[in-house]
């Protein structure tokens, strides 16, 4: 318990948060008018992870002794279907699929009986157990790391996640982005593309 911030240290290390927003935010706030079709925006994207989101990577095979290692994301590039990361404290970039990643995103805290003084806290992804189907959330309010099932965490608005175990084939291993949480049946209404969004239970996403 207790110590430093891991999150805040990730942001600073990193150049924060505001580094790559900031670098999003600018040129956006530049264009003004649209200025003819060739400066028209490019459709929103639904089953991408937003550039600027902080990541661990996990599961490389090819370079195993990068599991782990902490990174952001500063592209998607979707004719390969791969993300480009900026390893923290480094230089070194790499291009990996999304299954490669860990999303560091923001939780609040849900459900739970036996303590219900954390119900409403709100928290930050840190690890993935697939042992344990659990993941570990840093607490700030706590300045302390504890073990929570999937459904005890609503995700924020706007998170992409992936939908596994479901009943329906044709959507488990899609992405999609987070528009409500429904707490009648604790589920998701998760957006696939402009015109398809599913509602889908808690425990069938992962980020």
């Amino acid at each position: 318990g207790g110590g430093t911030d891991p999150i805040s240290m990730m942001m600073g290390q990193m150049g924060g948060m505001g580094g790559p927003m900031g670098g999003m935010m600018g040129p956006m706030g530049q264009m003004g008018p649209m200025g003819g079709p060739s400066q028209a925006a490019a459709p929103p994207q639904f089953d991408a992870i937003p550039s600027g989101t902080l990541v661990s990577l996990q599961n490389l095979k090819s370079a195993p002794e990068r599991n782990g290692d902490r990174g952001v994301i500063r592209q998607y590039v979707s004719s390969t279907k791969r993300y480009v990361i900026q390893i923290e404290d480094s230089q070194d970039t790499m291009s990996v699929k999304a299954l490669n990643l860990l999303q560091h995103v923001g939780v609040r805290i849900h459900n739970i009986t036996s303590q219900t003084e954390l119900n409403g806290k709100s928290g930050t992804i840190m690890a993935w157990s697939d042992a344990n189907q659990r993941y570990n959330i840093y607490v700030k309010a706590l300045a302390k790391v504890i073990s929570l099932k999937i459904d005890n965490c609503i995700l924020d608005k706007g998170t992409v996640v992936q939908i596994v175990g479901t009943s329906r084939d044709e959507l488990n291993g899609k992405w999609g982005t987070i528009t409500e949480w429904i707490r009648d049946g604790d589920k998701y209404n998760v957006q696939l593309s402009a015109s398809q969004i599913i509602r889908v239970k808690m425990d069938a996403l992962r980020v």
